[in-house]
């Protein structure tokens, strides 16, 4: 798909309120999708370009729910002709400048920091295969800077952060209802999200979720005895082993380590500890433990994982642990976005919303470079075709063979994307194995950009020639 195709497809129903502005908005996606960049000066090298794109982005009449819910749609839409995939949902911050105060950001990182910015919840829709499709919500704030006089415990749930993930979550539901009501959600939140509000959630129909949990909560058993969570799993039955391959990280040696599945019905007696009611929810837990391979000094690979997915038989466990997995889709973008590729934090526009429009382009960018990025890697024999235009190939011949590339082109030959992903990350100083792995965002950001160069020099040439 070329990158105006894809603009078109993720930000063509944008209602910004005249055919001018999302004339202007979809170039300016087209362009971020070809040579990303974190600042606007930096995106758009002509004067007329950059200061329409400046004019759009500080336009009040232009909202960044308008923009944003444009890209949600397209994303449910993508969606529509699979019967399940993978949301993972996390929140990040934006580290920003801010010296005068006056942007309208809040408080980030530790408030002895002094650290500004903004907060954003983030759902990512992935295949069952673990490619990226798109963003599927994203909710915005801005934090106070002084600490809530209130303990969080003590608050209602409406003032709490926790909040903003039910809204990710509702905005997902909401979004996939009307453009792909046959689709099922299956969300994957980290140990953050393990919150007796987005347990009750989990609860519910229609859709799955499955939740890390990071506390030993209050279980009732069969017999209606209360007990503790970790204590009630490891009685439970073993469904199923299986080995998984380690990579070698900091503190962590490569291995394959030899993972014991447990899972069972389980009965959370949930407590909101501000009002003191309690409130039962039946959900199911698999309890994924790494046994007998685990080196000296290092920790036992470990998930217990809270779920409304059947877990009866080995197959469905092992297919809960397999779908949180996917949940790391939502890092990677996170480093595409914020330090890789995009680089959306190196903006200086001069407001919150400004920054968020700005932002949520970004993000779709983002999200389009873990997908090619992804493809290349688990289905590397596709043609090349499927993410780029024939002009965008033909640059990319054009570039990476030289005088080698008359004959690549008249071979007629179209490269797989393996190819020709490869070929773009050399444009952008892709060295090999010495790059420590396969071709990753900032080299593939650096290659497009080149790419784009050159098809715009194309498209000039062929004008210029009728």
């Amino acid at each position: 798909m070329e990158a105006r195709d894809w603009a078109w497809a993720e930000f063509g129903t944008a209602a910004v309120g005249d055919s001018r502005r999302k004339l202007r908005l979809l170039k300016m996606a087209t362009r971020l999708a070809s040579a990303p960049a974190g600042k606007v000066s930096e995106a758009f090298w002509l004067d007329a370009e950059r200061q329409g794109a400046y004019g759009l982005l500080e336009n009040d009449g232009v909202s960044p729910d308008a923009i944003a819910r444009a890209m949600q749609s397209g994303c449910a839409r993508r969606c529509a002709d699979q019967a399940l995939v993978v949301v993972p949902v996390d929140g990040s911050s934006l580290n920003l400048a801010e010296h005068n105060l006056d942007k309208g950001f809040g408080s980030v990182g530790a408030h002895a920091r002094h650290g500004r910015g903004l907060k954003v919840i983030t759902a990512l829709a992935v295949s069952m295969h673990g490619t990226p499709i798109g963003i599927a919500s994203q909710v915005w704030w801005a934090r106070p800077s002084r600490r809530a006089r209130k303990h969080r415990n003590m608050r209602k749930v409406g003032q709490k952060e926790t909040q903003h993930w039910l809204d990710a979550i509702a905005q997902t539901r909401s979004v996939f209802a009307g453009q792909a009501s046959q689709t099922k959600c299956w969300f994957q939140l980290d140990r953050e999200g393990d919150a007796w509000p987005l347990l009750l959630q989990a609860g519910e129909q229609g859709h799955y979720t499955t939740v890390r949990a990071n506390h030993d909560r209050r279980v009732v058993d069969s017999t209606g005895c209360r007990t503790f969570l970790r204590r009630f799993i490891e009685t439970a039955r073993v469904l199923g082993r299986y080995n998984l391959p380690v990579s070698a990280a900091p503190e962590r040696g490569e291995r394959v380590a030899r993972i014991v599945v447990r899972a069972s019905t389980v009965t959370l007696d949930l407590r909101d500890q501000r009002t003191q009611k309690h409130v039962q929810t039946t959900l199911n837990v698999v309890w994924a433990r790494e046994e007998a391979t685990t080196p000296k000094g290092e920790k036992a690979i470990e998930w217990l994982l809270l779920t409304n997915r059947s877990v009866g038989t080995s197959e469905q466990a092992c297919e809960v642990v397999f779908a949180y997995s996917q949940r790391w889709r939502i890092e990677d973008f996170h480093r595409t976005w914020k330090s890789g590729a995009c680089r959306v934090e190196q903006t200086q526009l001069r407001s919150k919303e400004s920054v968020i429009k700005w932002a949520t382009l970004l993000a779709a960018v983002a999200a389009r470079i873990e997908r090619i990025k992804r493809l290349s890697r688990t289905e590397p024999d596709l043609p090349a075709s499927v993410e780029f235009s024939a002009r965008e190939i033909r640059a990319v011949i054009l570039l990476r063979h030289g005088k080698k590339a008359a004959a690549v082109l008249r071979s007629g030959a179209v490269p797989t994307l393996a190819q020709l992903t490869r070929w773009v990350a050399d444009l952008g100083g892709y060295t090999g194995k010495s790059s420590g792995g396969p071709p990753g965002s900032v080299t593939l950001a650096r290659g497009l950009s080149h790419v784009q160069t050159a098809v715009r020099a194309l498209a000039a040439l062929q004008q210029e020639e009728k």
